[in-house]
């Protein structure tokens, strides 16, 4: 079921099979490779002459922009209410690159909710963010765990 970010506010809240929408990620040739100078300086990212040589035939975003764009998307939505309390792990899966001019849906969904065994405070939920560039096409997948607080009591 599609939900609002702000719906939720509680680890009770989430519900697998919940689906939350973020902001669409936008990238431009100047992001990309801004970015890239600082954090990823790799020829595919920063030189437009090396990048059209490259198995990519072109400027592509960095993987690490990638999860920083995603992210932003689903937090400035809401995502989590500012609740999250951190997160014991992520693997993330770059499918397709994302190359100048790409903006990419973001949408959240819960895959699994269980309780702390060892505070009673929090709970674990497992989602899977995936970006679709505007073709339909799958560009990032995220797995990860959110700890989030349970309902004062």
């Amino acid at each position: 079921m599609l939900r609002s970010c702000t719906d939720v506010e509680w680890f009770e809240n989430y519900l697998v099979g919940d689906e939350f929408a973020g902001e669409t990620a936008e990238f431009t040739e100047e992001e990309i490779v801004a970015f890239a100078e600082r954090y990823d300086p790799q020829p595919f990212h920063v030189d437009r002459s090396a990048a059209a040589a490259s198995q990519f035939g072109g400027i592509i975003a960095s993987g690490t922009q990638l999860f920083a764009m995603v992210w932003g998307a689903m937090t400035r939505a809401g995502f989590l209410n500012g609740r999250g309390m951190g997160s014991p792990g992520l693997e993330m899966r770059c499918l397709r690159p994302v190359r100048p001019g790409d903006a990419l849906t973001v949408r959240s969904h819960v895959r699994e909710t269980r309780s702390s065994r060892k505070r009673e405070d929090r709970g674990y939920v497992s989602f899977e963010t995936v970006a679709t560039n505007q073709d339909g096409e799958v560009a990032v997948k995220l797995l990860y765990q959110q700890i989030l607080p349970v309902r004062p009591r």
